[in-house]
């Protein structure tokens, strides 16, 4: 029954127990959390405990386990810059032993034995590089730039071919986002490919699939799309949005039915049947109207002049006047051969390209695109890459096989081929082929400025009947090969005739097929004699390849060597060709290749000053980042973490307030003489 105990108020017992009962289970449950506090050493045991604070943990935590990847790939990155500055520093003291092998045999009598054993060393340092080349790290290939999971560099009929990315692989290394912690393999070890850069801007004319993002613009900034105005004959002035054009059909296409819709609302003829097209690099309209079609650029666009339809002073279009200006398109690889107005309408026909020691004619007479094109290039030789040039004008074929002379890359005409090479500006030894690229970029030396006239002679042309032709060049002269050919002529024209002598006696000329000039005698002057070059005071005969040129059945033809062929400019390339100088005892070659040497270690200790600012910032960044964590531990750990003084003395507390409600509860449920009346 229920009871009124007197000793507290006028209140039934039930209340009082339920309160009890209630206080007890506060209490016990703040017993409970403050046990689980205890045991987890966490204030915070769930996000409903502190909504505010436990979001501010979470993104802690985020930060933290963003930080700790961060650190893991430092520590990867740090293991990679280790291992490529160890390679460089290997391969440096590989080519500062090669330099003093080829130093001590320059500066020692020629000793054909002497140099021929010194070559096997130096075909051991060049297996060591090439083991360098592939030197693996906890990321993978050092020099696989930004694809490390293969080796680099593999040897290929001869030589050394490159295989690898360019550029470096980067990672999530904090502020320090930009080190790459790979090379590319020509960062370090020297250029490992190198090209003929095409000299014919192939002009190619606009298609209706021409992309606008391969358009430079008739401001040459290329093309920005929105919104253009229009009018005709001074009637009212209609808008027309150009934001989803992809390509110049499509302009074309939106233009057109702009310029039909304008007809329809205010009744006029504009287009005749040709409509909205291209001709040449231009859009074209068809006038029908004898009025003027007029565009405009809203204030600060420059759509329209963009599209070569707004011009400075305005130009509209009229039935006489019906093309806007030329968009310059550049080369892309569906550009149709058709379109190739650089090739002057003729047609193609086959080149000759030698690569890795063989000569292949390439037949292009069947190809549509130039995308063709490169696909029969790159199908001739293993290690050749076509390649559309930065300004999108020309073609440039690329060689990533390095090794001696004989597996240079050139390419020629073939007899009968339609200057096939000449017409899309790829053949390696043209008339406006510079001197400068001769004996892989070291060009050609002549003596010049010296005061006796005699001692800047160059090189004397000897004809078969003994008559001597002297030419002496200029730095004028040496621009291209075929200022070289004007040079040579005009000196020889000049002295026969001065010598009562025909100027047919001699005459140089760009050989029609073979890569290199062609001296020709005449040929009654054969009969007492071959042509013959001989040095005089500088070395331009023999970088000019005429002194191990080819000499005709006969004798009245002289044809130079290829002096213009590409090669890879890198560490391989000199070590092979000072190998090859040891072995056949040639003092000059040992020398170039000297120099080529010291030219690459260079490069390569510039690489090591590189990696190793690389490695600096790693181990900053190391100390920034861990700086970092220190202080978000600090934060995460004074919002969550258990004060255990203040935690235990809370504990104490609720223990007391448990056995205080107890004692009450006891109390309140003691029995007294009012629960036995009824």
């Amino acid at each position: 029954m229920t009871s009124f105990p007197t000793s507290y108020s006028r209140a039934p017992s039930l209340i009082f127990s339920q309160g009890s009962l209630n206080a007890l289970g506060r209490t016990s449950y703040s017993l409970a959390r403050l046990n689980e506090q205890l045991a987890t050493g966490l204030s915070i045991l769930r996000p409903s405990d502190d909504p505010i604070r436990s979001a501010t943990v979470s993104i802690l935590d985020s930060r933290l386990e963003n930080r700790d990847q961060i650190l893991k790939n430092l520590e990867f990155a740090g293991n990679s810059l280790g291992v490529i500055d160890n390679a460089l520093g290997e391969a440096k003291s590989l080519i500062d032993e090669a330099l003093s092998i080829a130093s001590e045999q320059l500066s020692s009598p020629s000793d054909a034995d002497s140099r021929s054993g010194q070559a096997t060393i130096i075909d051991s340092l060049v297996s060591s590089l090439f083991n360098i080349s592939n030197t693996e790290s906890l990321v993978g290939y050092i020099f696989g730039g930004t694809n490390p999971t293969r080796p680099p560099v593999s040897q290929f009929g001869g030589g050394y071919r490159f295989t690898g990315e360019r550029g470096g692989l980067t990672a999530a290394l904090g502020a320090i986002s930009d080190v790459p912690i790979t090379l590319g393999a020509d960062n370090a070890i020297g250029a490992l490919s190198n090209r003929i850069k095409g000299t014919v801007d192939l002009d190619p004319d606009l298609t209706l699939n021409t992309r606008l993002s391969n358009l430079n613009g008739a401001r040459d900034l290329g093309v920005s799309l929105g919104v253009i105005e229009f009018s005709y004959g001074g009637g009212p002035t209609a808008q027309l949005d150009l934001s989803g054009a992809d390509t110049i059909g499509d302009v074309a296409d939106s233009i057109e039915a702009a310029l039909l819709q304008y007809e329809t609302d205010n009744s006029v003829s504009i287009l005749g049947p040709g409509g909205v097209s291209i001709s040449g690099g231009s859009l074209s309209f068809d006038i029908a109207g004898g009025s003027n079609l007029e565009f405009f650029d809203q204030q600060g666009s420059y759509i329209g002049a963009d599209l070569g339809l707004v011009q400075d002073p305005a130009t509209p279009f009229t039935t006489g006047s019906n093309l806007g200006l030329d968009l310059d398109a550049k080369l892309s690889w569906t550009t149709p051969i058709t379109a190739l107005q650089g090739l002057g309408g003729a047609g193609l026909d086959q080149i000759a390209v030698t690569n890795n020691g063989q000569t292949i004619n390439v037949d292009l007479s069947g190809a549509t695109t130039l995308g063709e094109i490169r696909s029969a290039i790159e199908a001739a030789s293993d290690g050749l890459r076509v390649k559309i040039s930065e300004d999108g004008t020309s073609i440039n074929v690329f060689t990533e096989t390095a090794g001696t002379r004989e597996l240079a890359l050139s390419i020629g005409e073939v007899a009968g081929g339609n200057d096939t090479a000449t017409l899309l500006g790829i053949r390696s030894y043209a008339l406006d082929t510079p001197l400068s690229v001769f004996n892989d970029g070291r060009g050609i030396d002549i003596a010049e400025g010296n005061a006796v006239a005699t001692e800047n002679e160059d090189f004397k042309i000897v004809l078969g009947d003994g008559f001597e032709i002297t030419i002496d060049l200029t730095s004028s002269d040496i621009d291209t090969v075929g200022t070289l050919i004007t040079a040579i002529n005009t000196q020889a024209d000049a002295q026969l005739t001065a010598a009562g002598r025909p100027t047919t006696d001699f005459s140089v000329a760009l050989s029609s097929t073979t890569n290199g000039l062609e001296f020709t005698q005449d040929a009654a002057i054969g009969a007492s004699g071959p042509i013959a070059i001989s040095p005089q005071r500088s070395a331009a005969a023999e970088q000019l390849g005429l002194l191990d040129g080819d000499l005709a059945p006969g004798g009245n033809t002289l044809t130079s060597s290829d002096r213009a062929s590409v090669r890879v400019n890198n560490l391989f390339t000199h070590l092979l060709d000072l190998s090859k100088a040891l072995r056949e005892d040639d003092t000059l070659g040992i020398q170039i290749a000297s120099e080529n040497l010291k030219a690459s270690l260079e490069d390569l200790i510039q690489s090591e000053a590189l990696v190793g600012g690389y490695a600096r910032r790693v181990d900053e960044e190391v100390l920034r980042q861990e700086d970092k964590s220190v202080l978000d531990l600090a934060m995460r750990s004074q919002l969550r973490d258990l004060d255990y003084a203040q935690a235990s003395s809370r504990f104490a507390q609720l223990q007391l307030q448990m056995q205080a409600t107890m004692s009450v509860i006891a109390q309140t449920q003691s029995r007294s003489l009012l629960d036995f009346l009824g």
